[in-house]
């Protein structure tokens, strides 16, 4: 388990994750330009969120495109 932190408008947040899942977030949130170690804008994070929402919904497209191929053999 990890403990992830992040300073949001001046507010701190701590998360305990599980170390494969915080290896993935803490390297999510600085390639969305999130700073762990210093205070960051709140749009930043929900540019972020949105981000990973894209990734999820472009995912489930390809997914539901599988299954259909796959139901055509």
């Amino acid at each position: 388990m990890q403990n992830i932190g992040i300073t949001l408008a001046g507010t701190r947040y701590e998360v305990k994750l599980e170390d494969d899942f915080a290896d993935f977030v803490t390297k999510d949130l600085q390639e969305a330009g999130i700073k762990l170690n210093q205070d960051n804008k709140s749009d930043k994070l929900l540019k972020a969120y949105l981000r990973l929402a894209k990734q999820a919904t472009s995912y489930e497209s390809e997914i539901e495109l599988l299954i259909d191929t796959l139901d055509g053999l």
